[in-house]
Protein backbone atom coordinates (compact mmCIF):
# COMPACT_ATOMS: atom_id res chain seq x y z
CA UNK A 1 0.00 0.00 0.00
CA UNK A 2 1.20 3.51 -0.80
CA UNK A 3 -0.11 5.22 2.33
CA UNK A 4 -0.16 4.54 6.07
CA UNK A 5 -1.04 6.40 9.26
CA UNK A 6 1.85 7.81 11.32
CA UNK A 7 0.89 7.49 15.01
CA UNK A 8 3.65 9.93 16.03
CA UNK A 9 2.97 12.77 13.61
CA UNK A 10 -0.77 11.95 13.58
CA UNK A 11 -1.24 12.11 9.82
CA UNK A 12 -1.33 10.10 6.63
CA UNK A 13 2.13 9.43 5.13
CA UNK A 14 3.20 8.65 1.57
CA UNK A 15 5.68 5.75 1.38
CA UNK A 16 7.72 7.54 -1.29
CA UNK A 17 8.17 10.62 0.92
CA UNK A 18 9.03 8.53 3.96
CA UNK A 19 11.62 6.58 1.96
CA UNK A 20 13.49 9.81 1.21
CA UNK A 21 14.26 10.25 4.91
CA UNK A 22 14.16 6.60 5.98
CA UNK A 23 17.43 6.93 7.89
CA UNK A 24 15.72 9.39 10.25
CA UNK A 25 13.00 6.96 11.28
CA UNK A 26 13.21 7.01 15.07
CA UNK A 27 11.46 4.34 17.17
CA UNK A 28 10.03 2.55 14.14
CA UNK A 29 8.11 0.05 16.24
CA UNK A 30 4.35 0.77 16.14
CA UNK A 31 4.92 4.01 14.23
CA UNK A 32 2.96 3.18 11.06
CA UNK A 33 -0.47 1.59 10.90
CA UNK A 34 -2.74 0.38 8.14
CA UNK A 35 -5.32 3.03 7.32
CA UNK A 36 -7.97 0.36 7.03
CA UNK A 37 -7.50 -2.23 9.78
CA UNK A 38 -5.15 -0.41 12.14
CA UNK A 39 -2.58 -3.20 12.24
CA UNK A 40 1.13 -2.35 12.33
CA UNK A 41 2.80 -1.92 8.93
CA UNK A 42 6.40 -1.18 7.99
CA UNK A 43 8.19 0.56 5.13
CA UNK A 44 9.36 -1.89 2.48
CA UNK A 45 11.62 -1.48 -0.58
CA UNK A 46 12.95 1.87 0.67
CA UNK A 47 16.30 1.36 -1.05
CA UNK A 48 15.12 -0.82 -3.91
CA UNK A 49 15.81 0.11 -7.54
CA UNK A 50 13.33 -2.46 -8.81
CA UNK A 51 10.25 -1.78 -6.65
CA UNK A 52 8.50 1.38 -5.52
CA UNK A 53 8.62 2.04 -1.73
CA UNK A 54 5.44 0.87 -0.03
CA UNK A 55 3.99 -0.05 3.35
CA UNK A 56 3.54 -3.72 4.12
CA UNK A 57 1.76 -5.64 6.87
CA UNK A 58 3.76 -7.82 9.23
CA UNK A 59 4.01 -11.48 8.30
CA UNK A 60 0.80 -13.27 9.15
CA UNK A 61 -1.48 -10.25 8.86
CA UNK A 62 -4.18 -10.35 6.23
CA UNK A 63 -3.01 -7.49 4.06
CA UNK A 64 -4.61 -8.64 0.78
CA UNK A 65 -8.08 -7.58 1.81
CA UNK A 66 -6.79 -4.20 3.04
CA UNK A 67 -4.88 -3.63 -0.20
CA UNK A 68 -8.05 -4.21 -2.22
CA UNK A 69 -10.17 -2.21 0.17
CA UNK A 70 -7.85 0.77 0.03
CA UNK A 71 -7.95 0.67 -3.74
CA UNK A 72 -11.48 2.05 -3.73
CA UNK A 73 -11.69 5.73 -4.77
CA UNK A 74 -11.99 8.15 -1.86
CA UNK A 75 -11.51 5.53 0.84
CA UNK A 76 -8.02 6.72 1.82
CA UNK A 77 -9.11 10.15 3.07
CA UNK A 78 -12.03 8.68 4.97
CA UNK A 79 -9.93 5.98 6.63
CA UNK A 80 -7.16 8.44 7.48
CA UNK A 81 -9.64 10.70 9.24
CA UNK A 82 -11.08 7.79 11.22
CA UNK A 83 -7.63 6.48 12.16
CA UNK A 84 -6.41 9.91 13.24
CA UNK A 85 -9.53 10.52 15.30
CA UNK A 86 -9.04 7.28 17.19
CA UNK A 87 -5.31 7.37 17.77
CA UNK A 88 -4.67 11.02 18.50
CA UNK A 89 -6.71 11.25 21.70
CA UNK A 90 -5.98 7.98 23.51
CA UNK A 91 -2.87 7.09 25.52
CA UNK A 92 -1.73 4.76 28.28
CA UNK A 93 0.01 5.87 31.49
CA UNK A 94 1.20 4.78 34.92
CA UNK A 95 0.15 6.77 37.98
CA UNK A 96 3.28 6.94 40.11
CA UNK A 97 1.36 8.10 43.20
CA UNK A 98 -1.51 5.60 43.10
CA UNK A 99 0.56 2.80 41.51
CA UNK A 100 -2.12 2.08 38.92
CA UNK A 101 -2.17 1.57 35.16
CA UNK A 102 -4.27 4.20 33.39
CA UNK A 103 -5.87 5.09 30.10
CA UNK A 104 -6.31 8.75 29.13
CA UNK A 105 -8.72 10.43 26.73
CA UNK A 106 -8.53 13.91 25.27
CA UNK A 107 -11.22 15.44 23.06
CA UNK A 108 -12.14 18.96 22.04
CA UNK A 109 -15.51 20.40 23.04
CA UNK A 110 -16.77 19.90 19.49
CA UNK A 111 -15.60 16.28 19.45
CA UNK A 112 -17.27 15.57 22.79
CA UNK A 113 -20.60 16.78 21.42
CA UNK A 114 -20.34 14.44 18.43
CA UNK A 115 -19.29 11.24 20.22
CA UNK A 116 -21.40 8.36 21.60
CA UNK A 117 -20.06 5.95 24.23
CA UNK A 118 -16.53 4.96 25.14
CA UNK A 119 -15.91 1.24 25.66
CA UNK A 120 -12.79 -0.71 26.70
CA UNK A 121 -12.33 -4.46 26.11
CA UNK A 122 -9.57 -6.88 27.10
CA UNK A 123 -10.45 -9.17 24.15
CA UNK A 124 -11.98 -8.34 20.80
CA UNK A 125 -15.10 -10.46 21.29
CA UNK A 126 -15.45 -10.07 25.06
CA UNK A 127 -17.91 -7.92 26.95
CA UNK A 128 -16.59 -4.44 27.69
CA UNK A 129 -15.28 -3.96 31.26
CA UNK A 130 -15.49 -0.15 31.05
CA UNK A 131 -18.32 1.87 29.56
CA UNK A 132 -18.94 5.60 29.74
CA UNK A 133 -21.04 8.08 27.72
CA UNK A 134 -18.84 10.70 26.05
CA UNK A 135 -20.27 14.00 27.24
CA UNK A 136 -19.30 17.14 29.12
CA UNK A 137 -20.41 15.60 32.39
CA UNK A 138 -17.80 12.82 32.17
CA UNK A 139 -14.93 14.50 30.27
CA UNK A 140 -13.27 17.89 30.44
CA UNK A 141 -12.60 19.24 26.97
CA UNK A 142 -9.07 19.74 25.57
CA UNK A 143 -7.22 18.12 28.48
CA UNK A 144 -6.30 14.55 29.33
CA UNK A 145 -8.89 12.69 31.39
CA UNK A 146 -7.32 9.76 33.26
CA UNK A 147 -9.11 6.53 34.26
CA UNK A 148 -7.58 3.56 36.07
CA UNK A 149 -7.67 0.23 34.22
CA UNK A 150 -9.65 -2.21 36.32
CA UNK A 151 -9.01 -5.47 34.45
CA UNK A 152 -5.67 -7.06 33.66
CA UNK A 153 -4.76 -7.68 30.03
CA UNK A 154 -1.72 -7.54 27.79
CA UNK A 155 -3.67 -5.97 24.93
CA UNK A 156 -6.68 -3.66 25.06
CA UNK A 157 -9.35 -2.73 22.53
CA UNK A 158 -10.98 0.72 22.65
CA UNK A 159 -14.11 1.95 20.95
CA UNK A 160 -15.39 5.54 20.84
CA UNK A 161 -18.51 4.78 18.76
CA UNK A 162 -20.44 2.50 21.12
CA UNK A 163 -18.63 -0.64 19.95
CA UNK A 164 -19.15 -0.50 16.20
CA UNK A 165 -15.39 -0.26 15.60
CA UNK A 166 -12.60 -1.31 17.95
CA UNK A 167 -8.95 -0.21 17.89
CA UNK A 168 -6.24 -2.54 19.17
CA UNK A 169 -3.56 -1.27 21.57
CA UNK A 170 -1.02 -4.10 21.90
CA UNK A 171 1.50 -4.72 24.68
CA UNK A 172 0.04 -2.20 27.11
CA UNK A 173 1.25 -4.62 29.79
CA UNK A 174 4.03 -6.88 28.49
CA UNK A 175 3.75 -10.67 28.49
CA UNK A 176 6.08 -13.01 30.39
CA UNK A 177 7.04 -10.39 32.95
CA UNK A 178 9.03 -8.28 30.49
CA UNK A 179 9.78 -4.67 31.35
CA UNK A 180 7.08 -2.07 30.80
CA UNK A 181 8.79 1.28 30.23
CA UNK A 182 7.29 4.68 31.11
CA UNK A 183 8.73 8.14 30.53
CA UNK A 184 9.31 10.03 33.79
CA UNK A 185 8.16 13.67 33.80
CA UNK A 186 8.26 16.50 36.31
CA UNK A 187 4.91 18.07 35.42
CA UNK A 188 2.54 15.55 37.01
CA UNK A 189 2.26 12.03 38.39
CA UNK A 190 1.12 10.42 35.11
CA UNK A 191 4.03 8.68 33.35
CA UNK A 192 3.40 7.98 29.67
CA UNK A 193 3.92 4.50 28.22
CA UNK A 194 7.07 4.39 26.07
CA UNK A 195 5.91 2.52 22.95
CA UNK A 196 9.21 2.61 21.09
CA UNK A 197 11.62 -0.30 21.34
CA UNK A 198 14.52 2.15 21.80
CA UNK A 199 15.67 3.73 25.07
CA UNK A 200 17.89 6.80 25.09
CA UNK A 201 20.79 7.92 27.24
CA UNK A 202 20.47 10.77 29.76
CA UNK A 203 16.71 10.32 30.15
CA UNK A 204 14.81 9.02 33.18
CA UNK A 205 12.49 6.05 32.74
CA UNK A 206 10.31 3.95 35.03
CA UNK A 207 10.52 0.17 34.57
CA UNK A 208 7.57 -1.93 35.76
CA UNK A 209 7.56 -5.73 35.71
CA UNK A 210 5.80 -8.71 37.22
CA UNK A 211 9.21 -10.44 37.50
CA UNK A 212 11.31 -9.23 40.42
CA UNK A 213 14.44 -10.75 38.86
CA UNK A 214 14.19 -8.43 35.85
CA UNK A 215 14.15 -5.35 38.09
CA UNK A 216 17.03 -6.66 40.23
CA UNK A 217 19.14 -7.41 37.15
CA UNK A 218 18.43 -3.92 35.80
CA UNK A 219 19.63 -2.35 39.06
CA UNK A 220 22.96 -4.20 38.87
CA UNK A 221 23.91 -3.01 35.38
CA UNK A 222 26.95 -0.77 35.00
CA UNK A 223 26.48 2.50 33.15
CA UNK A 224 23.07 3.08 34.75
CA UNK A 225 21.89 5.38 37.51
CA UNK A 226 18.98 3.82 39.39
CA UNK A 227 17.09 4.18 42.63
CA UNK A 228 18.73 2.33 45.50
CA UNK A 229 15.66 0.23 46.26
CA UNK A 230 12.88 -1.08 44.05
CA UNK A 231 9.18 -0.56 44.85
CA UNK A 232 6.58 -3.29 44.97
CA UNK A 233 2.81 -2.87 44.72
CA UNK A 234 -0.34 -4.79 43.93
CA UNK A 235 -2.79 -3.70 41.24
CA UNK A 236 -5.16 -5.51 38.88
CA UNK A 237 -4.87 -8.49 41.23
CA UNK A 238 -1.15 -8.97 40.49
CA UNK A 239 2.13 -8.08 42.20
CA UNK A 240 4.42 -5.71 40.31
CA UNK A 241 7.91 -4.28 40.90
CA UNK A 242 9.23 -0.93 39.67
CA UNK A 243 12.42 1.15 39.56
CA UNK A 244 13.40 4.51 38.09
CA UNK A 245 16.58 4.44 36.03
CA UNK A 246 18.73 6.44 33.65
CA UNK A 247 21.25 5.12 31.13
CA UNK A 248 24.49 7.10 31.37
CA UNK A 249 26.39 5.10 28.78
CA UNK A 250 25.95 1.85 26.90
CA UNK A 251 27.81 -1.29 28.00
CA UNK A 252 27.83 -4.72 26.39
CA UNK A 253 26.09 -6.24 29.43
CA UNK A 254 23.38 -3.58 29.32
CA UNK A 255 22.87 -4.13 25.59
CA UNK A 256 22.42 -7.89 26.16
CA UNK A 257 19.97 -7.33 28.99
CA UNK A 258 17.83 -4.85 27.08
CA UNK A 259 17.93 -7.11 24.01
CA UNK A 260 16.40 -9.86 26.15
CA UNK A 261 13.60 -7.40 26.90
CA UNK A 262 13.09 -6.58 23.17
CA UNK A 263 14.71 -3.19 23.77
CA UNK A 264 17.83 -1.39 22.60
CA UNK A 265 19.68 1.75 23.71
CA UNK A 266 20.77 4.71 21.61
CA UNK A 267 22.43 8.05 22.30
CA UNK A 268 20.05 10.86 23.17
CA UNK A 269 19.26 14.01 21.19
CA UNK A 270 18.19 17.40 22.58
CA UNK A 271 15.87 20.22 21.51
CA UNK A 272 15.31 23.61 23.17
CA UNK A 273 12.92 26.46 22.36
CA UNK A 274 15.02 29.61 22.48
CA UNK A 275 12.37 32.15 21.51
CA UNK A 276 9.64 33.22 22.10
CA UNK A 277 8.72 32.33 25.71
CA UNK A 278 6.29 29.41 25.70
CA UNK A 279 4.06 27.77 28.27
CA UNK A 280 3.97 23.99 28.79
CA UNK A 281 0.50 22.45 28.64
CA UNK A 282 0.74 18.72 29.33
CA UNK A 283 2.57 17.42 26.22
CA UNK A 284 2.36 20.64 24.16
CA UNK A 285 4.12 23.99 24.18
CA UNK A 286 1.79 26.93 23.51
CA UNK A 287 3.28 29.87 21.62
CA UNK A 288 1.73 33.21 20.76
CA UNK A 289 3.89 33.37 17.64
CA UNK A 290 3.82 31.33 14.44
CA UNK A 291 7.60 31.50 14.34
CA UNK A 292 9.94 29.88 16.87
CA UNK A 293 13.71 29.75 17.22
CA UNK A 294 15.00 26.29 18.14
CA UNK A 295 18.34 24.89 19.24
CA UNK A 296 18.62 21.30 18.08
CA UNK A 297 21.36 18.68 18.32
CA UNK A 298 19.99 17.08 15.14
CA UNK A 299 19.12 18.31 11.67
CA UNK A 300 15.46 19.22 11.09
CA UNK A 301 14.23 17.19 8.11
CA UNK A 302 10.78 17.96 6.59
CA UNK A 303 8.72 14.76 6.22
CA UNK A 304 11.40 13.03 8.30
CA UNK A 305 11.35 14.38 11.85
CA UNK A 306 9.31 17.60 11.59
CA UNK A 307 5.83 18.21 10.21
CA UNK A 308 3.48 21.18 10.16
CA UNK A 309 1.06 23.09 7.98
CA UNK A 310 2.72 25.86 5.91
CA UNK A 311 6.04 24.73 7.36
CA UNK A 312 9.14 26.80 6.57
CA UNK A 313 12.54 26.00 8.07
CA UNK A 314 15.60 28.23 7.93
CA UNK A 315 18.97 27.29 9.40
CA UNK A 316 20.34 30.36 11.18
CA UNK A 317 23.65 28.88 12.25
CA UNK A 318 25.04 25.62 13.53
CA UNK A 319 22.31 23.82 15.56
CA UNK A 320 19.95 26.85 15.52
CA UNK A 321 16.83 26.94 13.32
CA UNK A 322 13.97 29.33 12.60
CA UNK A 323 10.70 27.40 12.13
CA UNK A 324 7.51 29.02 10.83
CA UNK A 325 4.18 27.19 10.83
CA UNK A 326 0.45 27.92 10.74
CA UNK A 327 -1.21 26.28 13.73
CA UNK A 328 0.91 23.37 14.94
CA UNK A 329 4.34 21.84 14.42
CA UNK A 330 5.47 18.38 15.59
CA UNK A 331 9.13 17.45 16.00
CA UNK A 332 10.19 13.89 16.77
CA UNK A 333 13.73 12.49 16.81
CA UNK A 334 14.88 9.68 19.05
CA UNK A 335 13.83 10.71 22.59
CA UNK A 336 12.60 14.16 21.49
CA UNK A 337 8.81 14.49 21.21
CA UNK A 338 7.91 18.17 20.91
CA UNK A 339 4.58 19.68 19.84
CA UNK A 340 4.24 23.46 19.52
CA UNK A 341 0.82 25.00 18.95
CA UNK A 342 -0.10 28.55 18.00
CA UNK A 343 -2.37 29.96 20.69
CA UNK A 344 -3.44 33.59 21.17
CA UNK A 345 -2.52 34.86 24.63
CA UNK A 346 -0.90 31.51 25.38
CA UNK A 347 1.25 32.72 28.23
CA UNK A 348 -0.07 34.54 31.32
CA UNK A 349 1.43 37.81 32.43
CA UNK A 350 5.09 37.29 33.28
CA UNK A 351 5.71 37.09 36.99
CA UNK A 352 9.18 38.25 37.92
CA UNK A 353 9.76 35.64 40.58
CA UNK A 354 13.42 35.68 41.58
CA UNK A 355 15.17 32.30 41.65
CA UNK A 356 16.07 30.70 44.94
CA UNK A 357 19.75 31.00 45.89
CA UNK A 358 21.56 28.22 47.72
CA UNK A 359 25.14 28.40 49.01
CA UNK A 360 27.04 25.13 49.22
CA UNK A 361 30.53 23.87 48.50
CA UNK A 362 29.12 20.38 47.87
CA UNK A 363 25.73 19.76 46.21
CA UNK A 364 23.88 16.57 45.21
CA UNK A 365 21.76 17.19 42.09
CA UNK A 366 18.05 16.43 42.66
CA UNK A 367 15.58 15.48 39.91
CA UNK A 368 13.17 18.41 40.20
CA UNK A 369 14.75 20.67 37.54
CA UNK A 370 17.21 20.58 34.64
CA UNK A 371 20.61 21.46 36.11
CA UNK A 372 23.68 22.92 34.37
CA UNK A 373 27.16 23.56 35.77
CA UNK A 374 28.89 26.79 34.71
CA UNK A 375 32.65 27.02 35.20
CA UNK A 376 35.79 28.14 33.35
CA UNK A 377 35.23 25.40 30.76
CA UNK A 378 31.70 26.55 29.87
CA UNK A 379 28.46 24.75 30.72
CA UNK A 380 27.79 21.07 31.42
CA UNK A 381 24.42 19.35 31.86
CA UNK A 382 24.24 17.54 35.20
CA UNK A 383 22.47 14.27 35.90
CA UNK A 384 20.25 13.71 38.92
CA UNK A 385 22.19 12.15 41.77
CA UNK A 386 25.54 13.60 40.72
CA UNK A 387 27.72 14.91 43.57
CA UNK A 388 29.22 18.29 42.58
CA UNK A 389 31.99 20.19 44.39
CA UNK A 390 31.94 23.94 43.77
CA UNK A 391 35.03 26.11 43.67
CA UNK A 392 34.90 29.84 44.33
CA UNK A 393 33.86 30.91 40.80
CA UNK A 394 31.66 27.90 39.86
CA UNK A 395 27.89 27.93 40.03
CA UNK A 396 24.94 25.70 39.10
CA UNK A 397 21.66 26.83 37.52
CA UNK A 398 18.39 24.87 37.77
CA UNK A 399 15.86 25.39 34.97
CA UNK A 400 12.20 24.46 34.64
CA UNK A 401 10.42 25.06 31.33
CA UNK A 402 13.43 27.20 30.32
CA UNK A 403 13.04 29.47 33.36
CA UNK A 404 15.72 29.84 36.05
CA UNK A 405 14.32 28.44 39.30
CA UNK A 406 17.40 28.04 41.50
CA UNK A 407 21.05 29.15 41.68
CA UNK A 408 23.64 27.14 43.61
CA UNK A 409 26.83 29.02 44.44
CA UNK A 410 29.88 28.31 46.56
CA UNK A 411 29.53 29.21 50.23
CA UNK A 412 29.20 32.95 50.84
CA UNK A 413 32.76 33.15 52.00
CA UNK A 414 33.77 31.89 48.58
CA UNK A 415 32.06 34.74 46.70
CA UNK A 416 35.18 36.87 46.55
CA UNK A 417 35.47 37.50 50.28
CA UNK A 418 34.97 41.27 50.32
CA UNK A 419 37.15 41.88 53.36
CA UNK A 420 39.99 39.96 51.72
CA UNK A 421 39.39 41.79 48.43
CA UNK A 422 39.57 45.23 50.11
CA UNK A 423 42.78 44.26 51.87
CA UNK A 424 44.27 43.00 48.58
CA UNK A 425 43.36 46.25 46.77
CA UNK A 426 44.90 48.39 49.52
CA UNK A 427 48.05 46.23 49.43
CA UNK A 428 48.63 46.49 45.68
CA UNK A 429 46.95 49.87 45.01
CA UNK A 430 47.81 51.99 48.09
CA UNK A 431 46.81 55.37 46.60
CA UNK A 432 44.26 57.18 48.78
CA UNK A 433 42.34 60.45 48.97
CA UNK A 434 40.44 62.53 51.51
CA UNK A 435 37.25 60.92 52.73
CA UNK A 436 34.01 62.92 52.19
CA UNK A 437 31.16 61.46 54.32
CA UNK A 438 28.51 63.22 52.19
CA UNK A 439 29.37 60.98 49.24
CA UNK A 440 28.29 57.91 51.20
CA UNK A 441 25.18 59.22 52.99
CA UNK A 442 22.75 57.11 50.91
CA UNK A 443 25.01 54.16 50.14
CA UNK A 444 23.49 50.68 50.25
CA UNK A 445 26.04 48.03 51.14
CA UNK A 446 26.62 45.01 53.33
CA UNK A 447 28.30 44.95 56.74
CA UNK A 448 31.82 44.47 55.32
CA UNK A 449 31.66 47.59 53.13
CA UNK A 450 29.93 49.66 55.82
CA UNK A 451 32.63 48.65 58.29
CA UNK A 452 35.33 49.83 55.88
CA UNK A 453 33.52 53.15 55.31
CA UNK A 454 33.33 53.62 59.08
CA UNK A 455 37.09 53.07 59.39
CA UNK A 456 37.62 55.67 56.63
CA UNK A 457 35.42 58.13 58.54
CA UNK A 458 37.66 57.72 61.56
CA UNK A 459 40.93 58.02 59.61
CA UNK A 460 39.71 60.70 57.16
CA UNK A 461 41.21 58.84 54.18
CA UNK A 462 39.78 56.30 51.69
CA UNK A 463 41.53 54.12 49.15
CA UNK A 464 40.87 55.54 45.67
CA UNK A 465 40.35 52.13 43.99
CA UNK A 466 38.12 50.79 46.75
CA UNK A 467 36.05 53.98 46.58
CA UNK A 468 35.52 53.47 42.83
CA UNK A 469 34.50 49.83 43.38
CA UNK A 470 31.98 50.93 46.01
CA UNK A 471 30.53 53.63 43.76
CA UNK A 472 30.15 51.09 40.90
CA UNK A 473 28.59 48.59 43.31
CA UNK A 474 31.27 46.11 42.24
CA UNK A 475 32.06 45.35 45.84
Amino acid sequence: MDYAFDVILKEEEDAKEVAKTARYLFGKRFRYQCLCCGEEVYLAAADSIKRTPHFKHQVGNNDTECELYLGKPGILAKCAAIRKNKKEHIGFFFNIDNKTFEIAFSFSAEEINNKESLLIFNKFFSQEFFSMPINKGNLVASVRNYFALIEYSNDYYVSIDSGRTKTLYPDVIKKNGQLNIYRVNQQNNHYKLHNSDTLYTDYWYLAVSEEKENIEELMKLQGLTAEETASSFTTLGKLFYSIKFLVNYITEAASRFFYSQDLKVDNSETLSILWPPVIKKETEYASESEKVILSSSFELIPHGNIEGENLYIQKICNDVYSVSFKSKVIICEKNVECQIVKEDRAAPAIVNEPPAVVYADKYIIPSDYDYYMFDKNGSTKLLAGARIYLSRLDYIVGYKNNHIKILIKANKQGILDKKQLIETIIKYHPQSEQFDPDEFMNIEADETVLSYIESCYRSGRINTVVKQYIKEKSI
